[in-house]
């Protein structure tokens, strides 16, 4: 199997292989001059946020498929790899940004990190802007405004409209899970677990080891995650090295050996096991279908 292709700089269309740190696409013109790209898996260096504003079609990401409908907003973030099978009537709007993007021009130098979808959580990888969509599709409209004006575009202009999305989107989500004022203090807690998760699965499997990080038991953290998650702390980190597992044996030619071994498992045997405990096939059953 031969890895996916990673593109690298966001202007996908760029001629001259200008390295951007921004760049919008009306969806249509991207289907027309690139369909064959983005139609096979892929993935990016940079974060990507697609926006339908009616259409159909299926947009698969880490190997979950969804089906898009009006209103939906999809992230992307690096090394995500994912594919479109969109059909002729989709209109909408792709935009591609990197961290520094953004964060050139505020002092809050963690505000991309602390965005839910930003932190290569698939449960955020779609949400629906529902009664929102056209406000949404106003601020879209005038960052490709804005970036269509070429000599006489003003970057600042387009940062402050990127930001107001990222914040409505963040917002939507928040409405979205019914947060309150009680549920602050756990959440910031799964919320930090998550994150820890993110940079540590790799050697770091038992909850007591990031509660212990997080200066809680780990029955209040087991508990916590329960109640904000509906899962175990366990399960959420056991999730997590199966998504790497699946990517791994998805998008690169890495034997189960050596993604045992990446994974830190202590054996082969020991990674076929616990894949197929919770999947229901062993790896190289999963990577030929």
């Amino acid at each position: 199997m031969k890895n996916i292709p990673r593109f690298e700089s966001c202007d996908l269309l760029n001629d001259k292989n200008t390295q951007k740190d921004f760049v919008i696409f009306d969806l249509r013109y991207i289907l027309s001059v690139r369909k064959n790209m983005v139609t096979n898996n892929h993935k990016h260096k940079f974060y990507q946020i697609m926006f339908i504003k009616s259409g159909t079609g299926t947009h698969t990401i880490d190997n979950h498929e969804y089906t898009i409908s009006k209103g939906d907003v999809f992230f992307m973030t690096p090394e995500q790899s994912h594919s479109w099978d969109l059909h002729e009537n989709v209109d909408g709007y792709i935009v591609n940004f990197t961290s520094n993007f953004v964060l050139s021009f505020i002092s809050k130098t963690d505000l991309v990190s602390e965005l839910p979808y930003i932190k290569n959580l698939s449960e955020y990888n779609l949400i629906n802007v529902g009664d929102h969509n056209s406000r949404i599709e106003s601020i879209f409209d005038k960052i490709m405004y804005e970036n269509q004006l070429l000599e006489n575009s003003d970057p600042l202009l387009i940062k402050v409209y990127l930001l107001e999305l990222l914040i409505l989107f963040k917002k939507q989500i928040e409405v979205h899970n019914s947060f309150n004022y009680k549920s602050l203090q756990p959440l910031k807690l799964v919320k930090q677990f998550e994150t820890l998760i993110e940079k540590h699965f790799n050697e770091l499997r038992f909850p007591k080891e990031y509660a212990e990080i997080l200066n809680v038991t780990p029955n209040y953290l087991n508990a916590t995650c329960q109640k904000v998650k509906g899962q175990s702390a366990g399960d959420l980190i056991r999730n997590r090295v199966l998504l790497e597992s699946k990517r791994l044996l998805i998008n690169t030619t890495m034997s189960a050996s050596e993604i045992a071994y990446k994974l830190s498992f202590k054996d082969n045997s020991y990674f076929s096991r616990f894949f197929k405990k919770y999947v229901g096939v062993a790896p190289d059953e999963y990577r030929r279908n």
